[in-house]
């Protein structure tokens, strides 16, 4: 599997329930990429949510995926039984559990009923111990814990003691961030694909129906994922950069997501900040506390969650005077050339023998977008203007004859009857006589051939426009336009 197989450093574990009416609960794993997209690499259904059964499906897992060796983290719930097994299965990986079910989880068990407080140390507490998941380094949270213990009810510090204090580790912010863990602290990238299942594969669906749908899922979220990837590979960015700056070459070896990231950074940088010296270390306090800061590296929650150069690093490679880009300052999973190399798009299946990608080029036929009303009204009063300035520069029987043309069309056209126009050859004494075709435009649905005789479709009126010989009285025009309806 190519997509896990570019990217194991973080894999997100959910159940989501009630989808089979087998009752199993469906266990996704999702991964991300150097877009910050999610892509599923494992579904399972388990009979029971026990101890062996995850075993057995964390075990097939890597089995079948010998990248897992490379996975530094796992996020999860609190509330997956079994946690053990999953730290037995993916030792050496940090197993974080989602910051929105940890404060779930103190909404639920910090209650009145349960620990016999009063609603205002209810509230008191889950202030507190919100405060203390925020936390951004291990000073800031043991201030807070201290407060917890002196402050909180009893009841309420042997909770805490006994299920959260212990694993601090896996929950706190400020500690997970040094796990490098992409920023996520959260499970909702999956929490979000659960909500897609749920709204298109019905409750308690059959294994066969869930299958069908689940497919046809997974195949437009890979759709949304190689769109994504063939516009950051093939569609060129303009930054508003200086060319040769810093952004500039970050911006072209990194894919457009992690280089925001960087770009950021380094605008931060430009704020002035004061290192000391001591034993070598630059040392620099920031609100994350003291913060030991190298060429090439940080100890900041950003450094070490990204595998980004932070601004830290940007500020002191400016005041020892060394260039800001250093591709080796990125971890290599965010690489254009990287994601690139790993996409489904342009993988090795769509090359040609001599390793040549082959690109197929399509050219559509742009639509014509559809007129609103003003656009045509707009577009029709340049006409009408035209048609009154050439009707009010003749004489007035003239002007007479073709204010009545105007006013039959107008006719004609609020009664729903198209109108058609007409150049006929005649003489004035034969104008009630036939007359021969020599132009026909038409605005309706019929379609009136060169010379055919003057039979005209009923309910069709007719602008006939006569041509009127030379030996007329003088000042005649000779083109006179008249207006016939046939019947």
């Amino acid at each position: 599997m190519d997509a896990y197989r570019a990217y194991p450093e973080m894999i997100s574990v959910d159940a989501t329930y009630k989808l089979l009416e087998i009752r199993m609960p469906v266990y996704l794993v999702l991964n991300e990429d150097a877009m910050g997209q999610s892509e599923i690499v494992a579904v399972c259904f388990l009979a029971e949510e026990d101890a062996p059964s995850l075993k057995f499906f964390f075990d097939s897992f890597k089995k079948r995926n010998p990248e897992s060796r490379r996975v530094r983290v796992v996020m999860a719930d609190k509330d997956i039984q079994e946690r053990d097994v999953m730290k037995r299965s993916f030792s050496g990986a940090h197993i974080l559990i989602c910051l929105f079910h940890t404060m779930r989880s103190f909404k639920r068990e910090v209650s009145c009923e349960k620990l016999g407080i009063s609603p205002g140390q209810r509230l008191f507490c889950l202030e507190l111990l919100q405060k203390i998941a925020y936390s951004k380094n291990r000073n800031e949270y043991a201030a807070l814990h201290a407060q917890l213990e002196a402050d909180a009810a009893l009841s309420v510090v042997d909770y805490f003691n006994a299920n959260w204090h212990a694993i601090r580790d896996e929950w706190v912010m400020g500690m997970n961030f040094q796990t490098g863990n992409f920023l996520n602290t959260t499970n909702n990238r999956l929490e979000s694909l659960n909500a897609k299942l749920k709204s298109v594969i019905s409750r308690y669906s059959s294994l066969e129906e869930f299958l069908d749908k689940f497919y046809v899922i997974l195949t437009a979220l890979r759709t949304e994922r190689d769109h994504t990837a063939a516009v950051a590979i093939q569609k060129r960015r303009a930054a508003p950069f200086p060319p040769g700056s810093a952004e500039i070459e970050f911006c072209t070896f990194l894919t457009t997501y992690a280089a925001d990231y960087v770009c950021k950074q380094l605008t931060a940088s430009r704020k002035a900040v004061e290192f000391s010296n001591e034993n070598g270390d630059y040392i620099l306090k920031s609100s994350e506390g003291s913060i030991v800061v190298a060429v090439d590296t940080c100890s900041c929650s950003f450094r070490s969650s990204m595998r980004l150069p932070c601004r830290h690093i940007f500020s002191l490679r400016k005041m020892l005077d060394m260039p800001l880009f250093d591709k080796n300052l990125c971890d290599a999973r965010w690489s254009v050339q990287h994601y690139k190399a790993n996409s489904r798009l342009f993988s090795r299946t769509n090359q040609g023998p001599n390793g040549t990608v082959t690109c197929v080029a399509m050219e559509s036929t742009a639509r014509r977008k559809p007129f609103s009303q003003h656009q045509k009204f707009r577009k029709a009063m340049s006409v009408a203007t035209k048609l009154a300035t050439l009707t009010s520069e003749v004489a007035r029987i003239h002007f007479e004859r073709r204010v009545e043309m105007l006013e039959h069309l107008v006719k004609c056209w609020e009664e729903g009857r198209e109108v058609g126009l007409m150049e006929i050859t005649s003489t004035p004494h034969e104008w009630t006589e036939p007359a021969t075709l020599r132009h026909v435009s038409t605005v309706g649905e019929h379609d009136i051939e060169a010379h055919q005789q003057p039979a005209t479709p009923r309910h069709v009126s007719t602008v006939v426009e006569h041509h009127i010989e030379a030996h007329q009285q003088p000042g005649t025009p000779r083109h006179v336009s008249t207006v016939v309806e046939h019947q």
